[in-house]
């Protein structure tokens, strides 16, 4: 549940800073072809999955290990014994091991979630149809 968390929170946060914030947007619409629309809107919902993957991927490795303990064992003594016996005997690659399919997983979630809640946010903003206020929030994210 933590994990889950997290990562909607960082790709959600990172993601409005990528397509909202000035900087940002102008790094994509000067750096790429991409000027508006979904191809900007995909661009920054996979970078922020990336972002995200790479910052919470240690805790999904040790997360997945420490379930597939059989029930009674214990391979680790505890969370922060699974990180360092994991970092102590195989090294950063062993913290950070499937990290392409996360990328991928996490990547279609944000097309799927993220960008809708935005695009659906943003058409009804533009046609004025409401306000942006939370029955608004509320719409765009029953859609997405």
């Amino acid at each position: 549940v933590r994990k889950q968390w997290y990562h909607r929170r960082v790709r959600k946060q990172w993601y409005q800073r990528r397509v909202r914030d000035d900087t940002t947007k102008a790094f994509y619409i000067e750096n790429t072809p991409l000027k508006e629309g979904l191809p900007l809107r995909f661009a920054a919902g996979i970078s922020t999955a990336v972002a995200a993957v790479c910052c919470a991927q240690p805790t999904e490795v040790v997360k997945i290990r420490m379930q597939a303990a059989k029930a009674g064992t214990s391979r680790y003594a505890g969370t922060m014994a699974a990180y360092y016996n994991i970092a102590v005997t195989e090294g950063a690659r062993g913290l950070w091991s499937g990290l392409g399919p996360s990328i991928a997983r996490l990547s279609i979630c944000n097309i799927g979630e993220v960008v809708t809640y935005d695009t659906v946010k943003q058409a009804m903003l533009k046609r004025d149809l409401m306000r942006d206020a939370f029955p608004l929030h509320v719409f765009a994210a029953v859609c997405a």
